[in-house]
């Protein structure tokens, strides 16, 4: 990295925002997208400890190998490029607020910039401050289950899971997968994974490993059943079982991911059951140093007030999954926000514009989460989309439609946008001239029935 990016001396108003991810990256591209004059607009910084930005809800298209790496992660250079906001690398060590102190109940508070340091030496200051370093597998205090499972959280775990297949289709093995976690994403993974298994010659089977032996249990009820009904029809098995341990399995033809998972069951009874791939989707946790100048939930996310500034910092933001903030919400039967792409989407309009506003001596505005329903995978051209009203859940070839389109709109930036728009139109036309009937039959399944009544 070069610490020659950062000009202490300089005046023109410096944001920086700590983590590329949905609620870092979208807040650095809505302020370069604000309106400023010559002399009020900032510069604004993203600071990563990589050197890409992953659209998470697509990689399961890099475990289908429908989709490549640089499209599923494209580089912060290449999305950048067009827009005045740069990107360091580096891993954060942590920040001091220029006249830092406390207030009576003890949380630190601050009224000016500050620093930002790296674990390289590199100071940054700052004159604004986002928060937005998201959040880490969450292990389950599991032995073993950081070094042989694989967690889908960027680029490189969906490209583990991806070679780890293709592996086992090469040895002509069939393939045994666990997907341990019965959520969202471990059902949308093992619906791919399945999909992807049961189109290879030597074939595979993939157990979703729960401690209840169900799925999706707090989803709504369609997209739950619609998830269930392709869960059964791919042979997926919901395996009822608490994992205790990951070891290293001693075998000289086992693949490279392979692992022995120790599992009890509703009585404690214990078994060892072996797997080619193990991947871990029990959840995120927060890992918010202790030592940040920051008031902490109990889970270590960082309190913020409806604004979603920091509590005690009037110039400093926090977004995404490792922020927990007062806002309202709307369209849900939760009070809690969850730790999804579509809330930091949000927010990092509303974060935006607050630091805008408090730049140009605007009133900001209190965040409030609209849900808009929820969206998941369940093979290529498969999904379940639940709306947020109604109790209403669209499956099939249109849900896949919709969602396609739903994160076409979301892209980052105009030309990340026409670049996956033309890939999947290529595709479509690749279809077409491959298999006509099948194409027009997969077109069908997306049109409604006008004579439905």
């Amino acid at each position: 990295m070069t610490s020659a990016t950062m000009d202490d001396g300089a005046s023109t108003p410096r944001v920086v925002v700590l983590g590329g991810g949905f609620g870092g990256l979208y807040t650095a591209l809505r302020l370069e997208r604000l309106d400023w004059t010559r002399t009020t607009k900032p510069e604004v910084v993203v600071v990563d400890r990589g050197d890409a930005f992953a659209f998470k809800p697509l990689l399961y298209e890099l475990v289908n190998e429908t989709m490549t790496r640089d499209e599923v992660a494209p580089t912060f250079e290449e999305l950048l490029r067009p827009t005045g906001v740069r990107h360091v690398r580096g891993t954060v060590r942590g920040f001091e607020p220029d006249g830092l102190s406390e207030t009576r109940d003890g949380t630190p508070c601050s009224s000016s910039g500050g620093t930002c340091t790296l674990a390289d030496g590199t100071s940054l200051t700052y004159d604004y401050l986002v928060l937005a370093l998201g959040t880490a597998t969450n292990d389950g205090g599991v032995e073993g289950a950081r070094e042989r499972a694989i967690a889908l959280n960027g680029a490189e775990d969906a490209m583990k899971i991806s070679s780890a297949l293709g592996e086992a289709a090469a040895a002509g093995r069939r393939a045994r997968v666990a997907v341990v976690g019965g959520g969202l994403s471990g059902v949308e993974l093992a619906s791919v994974v399945a999909e992807r298994l049961n189109a290879s010659p030597s074939g595979g089977s993939v157990d979703v490993i729960t401690p209840n032996g169900r799925v999706m249990s707090s989803a709504p009820v369609g997209q739950r059943e619609a998830a269930t009904r392709v869960l059964e029809k791919a042979g997926v098995n919901v395996v009822s079982g608490r994992v205790l341990r990951l070891s290293d399995v001693n075998d000289i033809d086992a693949v490279s991911t392979a692992a022995s998972v120790r599992l009890a069951d509703e009585i404690g009874e214990e078994r060892d059951e072996v797997y080619d791939i193990v991947c871990w989707t029990i959840g995120q946790r927060a890992e918010t140093p202790k030592e940040w100048p920051v008031a902490t939930t109990g889970a270590r996310k960082i309190k913020t007030d409806a604004t979603l500034r920091v509590n005690g910092h009037s110039r400093v933001y926090a977004v995404g999954d490792a922020s927990s903030s007062s806002a309202e919400v709307m369209n849900a039967s939760w009070n809690e926000l969850p730790s999804t792409a579509q809330v930091a989407f949000q927010q990092a309009d509303y974060a935006a514009w607050n630091i805008w506003a408090s730049m140009n001596g605007r009133t900001a505005l209190p965040f409030r989460y609209q849900h808009l329903g929820d969206m998941m995978v369940l093979g290529e051209l498969d999904a379940a989309v639940a709306f947020p009203v109604g109790d209403i859940t669209l499956e099939g070839p249109a849900a896949a439609a919709l969602r396609r389109l739903a994160y076409l709109y979301r892209m980052p930036t105009d030309e990340q946008r026409m670049k996956i728009g033309s890939k999947w139109v290529q595709q479509g036309v690749e279809k077409l001239q491959s298999d006509p009937v099948g194409f027009f039959e997969d077109v069908r399944k997306v049109l409604p029935n006008p004579f439905a009544l």
